[in-house]
């Protein structure tokens, strides 16, 4: 596991090298249940590879080795937003110091993380041209991290150009073990060496004045046994236990780093690698004051469960002197509390004075209660942040459901992406426009109550948008008089549909993209429908369902009448406060007198409509004759009869189906008519066999490219 300030610090670098929409397609495409994360969260090892994966390939450029070194530079200077630059920036004066100080700078983030499991960082060797950086790491895939965090590092706070490259792979199926050749000016290496040259001769100090001064360390000879052990360390245990003379991993283990405890190892490692180990023999339970041992008994069992006995943990660097041809482990006592000094048996008078110890023990103990106050509340700070981050996403959902249905989907997105509402206008090719009226509502207003009124009005307009949701279409308006009107073709622009070539989904329908992160979908037009077919399918719908909204005045249907034309349109935003989506055009009103014409109860179409529909499998109509229109003259007319045999199994399928999933999600996506069509008749012939007679459509002259 790793922590979310890794991955919140790519998120951090996509953003700003990328765009957020790139991000937006990464959290998509790998189902994230959040866009950001959580720094002090733990995530899942491979997730980073992952996102850099998912990067490369909506990038279409770029390796998976390139963005993790990427992401390397950017995790370096995503933390100096949380001061962690600080830290860096006096962990030495060149270059080469800070590659010796790594993991003293890891091991100083422990309290901040303190689940983290740091790799390891050791300069084996080094010239006036560089070094060579020994890695190692229980983590797979992250050399080219490690690159780039090397490369940020020394640019941003050294001012040097390095060059990283891999000298040798010894990585195990256990770990990661690279060894890095790092190119850079490393003259500070004879400067350092100088210095050292001319120290002065003092006479050598007695073993019992080194003990004194370093209570706390183990003196081991080159077979790994221990020759000698501070008091303090000694004091720790039972008088009767034998530890001179035993193998060091007899009594202790270590902790880290995550080598073998092997003597050259320790020579090798010893010059800047901070060591840890642990106890693993029971400690004394009879120090201090024996009517207090019943107490500290049980706070140590309370502490470390029924085994009885605690362990205790030292920390330090390991020295060869060579007089005496043996490491000196020169260390402190892990403590954290005052509670886990009696647990141990210790006291302030055991510890060291020179290295701040007590004192900072001290200090410890009256802020402990502050810090455990501050990290609980961060900790509901963060299961807050998870929620509201759950209930924004949410009320963004609900907030784009409510913007669509005001707005074609593809307008919607040009607002949102900053595009002026009164400079959008757009020109439809083809579209298809359907009026509904209801004639009758005149005396419902007159003679219910206001209440009673509003009521029928609703229930009217509930019904005409639940058929309608059905149907790849939009609702253009509504008006008082429960007259609706509805447009397809309007979503069927080229350049809003897109085919995901990252997801293994299906074509998504016209819905688009924000379905996935509405997570639902719906089946818009599953048989490729043209938009007058959808249209048909939606009037007779309506029409059936009409029939079920009952007149409170004469207690029989409402009369109502349906009619629709295709043609050319203009649609736009109009507004400055309250942004309206409208269409103007000669298609709207001649779909608005072709329903005027029309009979209550029967659906009315113009012959430019009628040429989508006459060779429809789905669909039966007849020839009504000439009529005349309001300023129209004489127009040839037809009606739609109903559905055929092919068209009503369909949707009897349909209707079972949704029955299924009538209140879950469903898992596939369906294209509509530009995306399948069985028939694969192009509507340009069709509309192009008009007949020349004076009702001609006046878009039959527009080329066939037009219209795909």
């Amino acid at each position: 596991m790793l922590y979310g300030i890794l991955l919140e610090s790519a998120r951090d670098g996509i953003c700003l090298s990328y765009g957020y929409h790139i991000w937006k397609k990464i959290v998509q495409e790998l189902n994230f249940e959040h866009e950001s994360f959580t720094t002090l969260g733990r995530y899942e090892d491979n997730l980073i590879e992952k996102i850099a994966e998912c990067l490369a390939d909506i990038l279409h450029e770029g390796t998976l080795e390139y963005y993790m070194q990427f992401f390397g530079e950017c995790f370096v200077r995503f933390f100096t937003n949380y001061g962690y630059d600080k830290i860096l920036r006096v962990a030495g004066r060149h270059f080469r110091d800070f590659l010796h100080s790594i993991d003293q700078l890891h091991d100083s983030t422990k309290f901040s993380f303190p689940q983290m499991k740091s790799p390891l960082f050791h300069v084996l060797e080094e010239d006036e041209h560089g070094a060579f950086l020994q890695y190692k790491s229980r983590r797979r895939g992250f050399q080219r991290y490690i690159v780039g965090q090397l490369r940020e590092c020394a640019t941003q706070f050294y001012n040097e150009d390095i060059y990283v490259r891999v000298q040798d792979d010894i990585s195990t199926n256990e770990c990661t073990l690279i060894i890095f050749r790092v190119d850079f000016n490393n003259s500070a290496v004879k400067e350092t060496s100088k210095r050292f040259l001319n120290i002065p001769n003092l006479p050598d100090i007695t073993s019992e004045t080194f003990f004194k001064v370093f209570p706390f360390c183990l003196l081991i000879d080159p077979s790994m046994r221990i020759y000698h052990m501070g008091k303090s360390i000694k004091s720790l245990f039972p008088v009767d236990t034998v530890l001179t003379g035993r193998y060091v991993d007899e009594i202790f283990r270590l902790v880290r780093p995550d080598i073998v405890f092997q003597w050259d190892k320790v020579l090798s490692y010893g010059r800047h690698i901070v060591f840890l180990i642990e106890s693993r023999i029971p400690l004394r339970s009879d120090k201090g004051n024996k009517s207090n041992e019943n107490s500290i008994i049980q706070r140590l069992r309370k502490t470390i469960g029924t085994t009885g006995s605690s362990a205790i943990r030292l920390k330090g660097q390991m020295k060869w002197i060579s007089s005496w041809n043996m490491i000196v482990f020169l260390c402190h006592p892990v403590l954290s509390t005052t509670e886990e000094m009696m647990n141990i048996g210790l006291t302030l008078h055991d510890l060291n004075f020179y290295d701040g110890s007590s004192e900072i023990l001290i200090a410890g103990m009256q802020h402990a209660k502050q810090l455990q106050a501050a990290i609980d509340k961060q900790h509901a700070w963060i299961t807050q942040l998870q929620a509201t981050k759950v209930e924004l996403q949410e009320w963004r959902r609900k907030g784009k459901r409510l913007l669509y249905s005001m707005m074609p989907r593809h307008i919607a997105q040009m607002l949102q992406q900053g595009v002026v509402a009164n400079s959008i206008c757009e020109s439809h090719k083809l579209i298809t426009v359907l009026f509904c009226y209801t004639l009758d509502f005149k005396d419902v207003i007159q003679k219910l109550s206001p209440t009673e009124i509003v009521q029928s009005i609703n229930q009217m307009v509930i019904m005409f948008d639940q058929c309608s949701e059905k149907y790849d279409v939009f609702k253009v308006e509504t008006k008082a008089d429960s007259s609706y009107m509805i447009v397809s073709g309007i979503q069927e622009r080229p350049q809003q549909r897109r085919i995901s070539n990252m997801s293994s989904s299906s074509a998504r329908s016209s819905v688009g993209e924000d379905s996935l992160e509405d997570g639902v979908t719906t089946i818009k037009n599953p048989l490729g429908l043209n938009q007058a077919e959808i249209v048909a399918g939606l009037a007779l719908e309506i029409l059936k369902q009409s029939k079920k909204i009952i007149n409170k005045i004469s207690k029989i249907p409402f009369k109502t009448k349906i009619g629709f034309h295709s043609g050319p349109a203009v649609g736009g935003i109009v507004g400055h406060k309250n942004y309206q989506y409208c269409l103007f055009g000669d298609t709207v009103n001649t779909a608005s007198r072709v329903t005027t014409t029309s009979d209550v109860g029967r659906i009315h179409l113009s012959a430019a409509a009628w040429q989508l529909l006459k060779d429809s499998t789905y669909f039966e109509t007849n020839p009504r004759g000439k009529i005349q229109m309001k300023g129209k003259g004489e127009m040839q007319t037809y009606w739609l009869n109903g559905a055929k045999d092919a068209y009503i199994e369909h949707t009897i399928i349909l209707e079972s189906k949704n029955e299924i999933v009538d209140n879950d999600v469903l898992s596939d996506y369906h294209p509509t008519m530009y995306e399948i069509n069985d028939r694969g008749k192009p509507i340009s012939n069709i509309i192009n066999k008009l007949p020349s007679s004076s009702d001609q459509c006046p878009f039959s002259t527009f080329k066939t490219s037009h219209f795909i």
